[in-house]
């Protein structure tokens, strides 16, 4: 329930930060659409050698997008709001065209949305805003030290959404770190 819970707080909250949505492998391309013409570009290349680093960063950008997840439910539920009624809240305020604090005051009042939880709902959204973009941070960090770009991880992360070969190489590569990782610590025991 709680996993649930937490991807539908995410999903709720994708419209209110700006910028690039790290679960999503379309979102490099979001977030140059507003600024950038679209051009068709054939993908760079992805050597083999590529595979394993994009492997070891892309678990570590995992772990850390769980370890998010968890603080922001607690953000949420630590300002006095269950997931529930913060998605309630927060669906309200897309459906209702909120776009300004304005807005969202109007919206709040239509939707009878207590003035206590419309500050909790807006307390909350600012702790999730700083979790999120310190998370963005630390896995910026995490996939330059294994010695990869960002924008070569996000080019595989985006060229693996419509290539099954590719996924499933790194799918195998992520098997295998990981029993590596299991066999290295059964034989420290």
């Amino acid at each position: 329930m709680v996993n649930y819970c937490a991807a539908a707080l995410l999903v709720m909250l994708a419209w209110l930060i700006p910028g690039a949505a790290w679960a999503s492998p379309a979102a490099p391309l979001l977030a140059q659409a507003a600024s950038v013409e679209v051009v068709d570009v054939t993908p760079a290349a992805i050597s083999d050698s590529d595979i394993p680093t994009f492997a070891k960063a892309y678990q570590e950008v995992q772990l850390l997008r769980m370890q998010a997840e968890r603080e922001m439910v607690k953000a949420v539920e630590d300002e006095g709001l269950g997931i529930e009624r913060f998605n309630a809240i927060a669906e309200t305020q897309l459906s209702g065209g909120a776009e300004s604090p304005e807005d969202m005051a109007k919206v709040a009042e239509k939707a009878k949305i207590s003035k206590k939880e419309n500050k909790q709902f807006k307390a909350a959204v600012d702790r999730i805003i700083a979790i999120r973009q310190d998370t963005e941070a630390e896995m910026e960090k995490a996939i330059e030290a294994d010695g990869m770009t960002i924008d070569t991880f996000n080019s595989i992360l985006e060229q693996s959404a419509d290539d099954n070969d590719l996924k499933r190489k790194i799918s195998d590569e992520i098997v295998k770190q990981t029993l590596v990782t299991a066999d290295s610590a059964a034989q420290a025991e």
